[in-house]
């Protein structure tokens, strides 16, 4: 079967979606495939709101840190947090088109609500978090708009190969669910399906901690078909492919759908960490900061172990502790309830741990001798651990990372004694495709391939080689980084080959 329109988009999420209406309101001519049975990918299953600076809810806040937190300040943040080894240039294009796309969002059919930041360490900070608001009825308003406007859907429709004559894209070959081939003719792609995290041996391939210590919260059906297509015309994509570290889960060695939510929550608290050499390797308050807690844990091998003892299970399972549970804000900010800044009482968290126990999440031990044989570790490393740390809790200080007082509370003293191991979290991939401010994807020599552009987690460039601190910044970067990919291949069209790209 054979189609033949003006722009093909790869990957029908918020990038893809991004690039999709904004061509259909030029008037143009889209193809949307979406690998999937249902499009909106992680921008819509994933995602709850995204980030933005100088909307006109922020303008309108009653928050004077909001009000004055300027384009500027958003674009020096993000620089200073990539130590400037990120495009300084499709930063300030993303940033700079936050607040435009608030309201973009809003003339598509997608409300959003500017709400308190979703994680703990961020309340000082300005409000830059844009909550959806009934996004899934949000995504058909927008896959309707498209449809009407003449943009054509192809679902279970997954991109194969670049069709590239003449030193330009000419179309593109896909495979449908049912194993038939078609092709369609185009004079741009968008190449827009998510990154790689489905793709066991390229995440492979890009990890440096063991994949065992990887669990990936991304989308299954982002297996890097983009890369492989780009491959084959001579692009590099291996250079740049990160992940999206967020956090860090305890999960079971054999049933991938255990949850138990004692555990969870209490994997969400500042206890004594420490990691496979049973030495402390970070100040534990990170848990409060997500993404620089899952780079933490992951620059830590990937997976760590925090310690209880007897006496701390037992004051557990009976009083409530006065500590946040770190995604309880999060939590209480969809639902729009209070916080309460307390967890607990845990009454059968013997059972929850013998529970974790026995899928290979947790250990139990009368001794710390014991307990090092168990998880791995020297004895010796992890007796001088629970030493210094028992003495800065007597002391009230802690000489080696600055813990605060307030988390300074349990000290390790009497068996037995007990090991939970949360592990490496992933939101998916971020980058891999070289691509500049114009979103075009670039050959090694920096020379765009005419006619391909790119968005979303699968684009190079901002990120440098972690997940910011900015909450919402990756679905933000979908949504603009789409928007501008659909604007450049509308000059494409108006302008030619020759005259946009000389």
């Amino acid at each position: 079967m054979e189609y033949q329109t003006e722009v093909v988009i790869v990957g029908a999420g918020a990038a893809g979606f991004g690039a999709a209406l904004s061509l259909v309101d030029a008037g143009k001519n889209v193809i949307m495939l979406e690998k999937g049975n249902r499009y909106g990918g992680a921008g819509m299953f994933g995602a709850e709101g995204l980030f933005a600076v100088g909307s006109k809810l922020q303008q309108v806040s009653e928050d004077d840190k909001t009000r004055d937190y300027t384009l500027q300040d958003a674009i020096d943040e993000m620089l200073e947090y990539t130590h400037h080894r990120s495009n300084a240039r499709m930063t300030r294009a993303i940033l700079g088109k936050s607040a435009e796309t608030i309201t973009w969002l809003q003339e598509h059919g997608m409300e959003t609500e500017l709400v308190n930041n979703t994680q703990e360490v961020h309340q000082d900070h300005a409000m830059v978090y844009h909550q959806y608001i009934d996004k899934f009825a949000a995504f058909d308003r927008m896959k309707d708009y498209f449809e009407a406007k003449g943009g054509i859907l192809l679902t279970e429709t997954a991109g194969q190969d670049l069709i590239y004559q003449e030193g330009q894209i000419k179309g593109i070959k896909a495979l449908k669910a049912d194993g038939k081939t078609i092709e369609i003719s185009c004079q741009a792609v968008i190449l827009a399906d998510g990154g790689f995290v489905g793709n066991a041996e390229m995440v492979s391939e890009a990890l440096t901690i063991a994949p065992e210590f990887l669990y990936s919260m991304g989308e299954r059906k982002a297996t890097g078909d983009s890369f492989t297509m780009l491959e084959k015309l001579g692009v590099e994509t291996r250079k740049h492919r990160y992940f999206e570290n967020h956090a860090a889960t305890v999960v079971s060695k054999t049933n991938p759908k255990w949850r138990n939510m004692a555990v969870f929550t209490l994997t969400n608290l500042p206890f004594l960490w420490v990691d496979a050499q049973g030495k402390r390797f970070a100040n534990e308050e990170i848990v409060y900061d997500f993404a620089l807690w899952g780079n933490a844990v992951y620059t830590a091998g990937g997976r760590y172990y925090f310690l209880m003892d007897q006496a701390q299970v037992d004051f557990l399972k009976t009083n409530v502790l006065d500590w946040t549970h770190s995604f309880e804000r999060t939590f209480v900010t969809l639902a729009h309830q209070p916080m309460t800044h307390q967890v607990g009482p845990f009454p059968t968290l013997d059972d929850d741990l013998k529970e974790a126990a026995e899928h290979g999440a947790a250990f139990k031990a009368s001794s710390l001798q014991e307990l090092a044989e168990q998880i791995g570790c020297s004895s010796q490393s992890l007796k001088e651990t629970v030493e210094t740390y028992n003495a800065a809790i007597q002391q009230k200080s802690d000489a080696e990372f600055g813990k605060s007082e307030k988390f300074l509370k349990f000290p390790i003293t009497e068996g037995p004694f007990y090991a939970v191991r949360p592990i490496s979290t992933s939101l998916g991939t971020i980058g891999g495709i070289p691509a500049n401010e114009d979103f075009q994807v670039l050959f090694p020599n920096q020379k765009p391939l005419m006619g391909a552009f790119v968005a979303g987690n699968n684009a190079t460039g901002m990120y440098d080689n972690s997940y910011p601190t900015l909450e919402g910044i990756s679905c933000a970067f979908a949504w603009n980084s789409g928007r501008i990919a659909g604007e450049s291949a509308i000059k494409l069209l108006e302008q030619g080959v020759s005259a946009y790209y000389h």
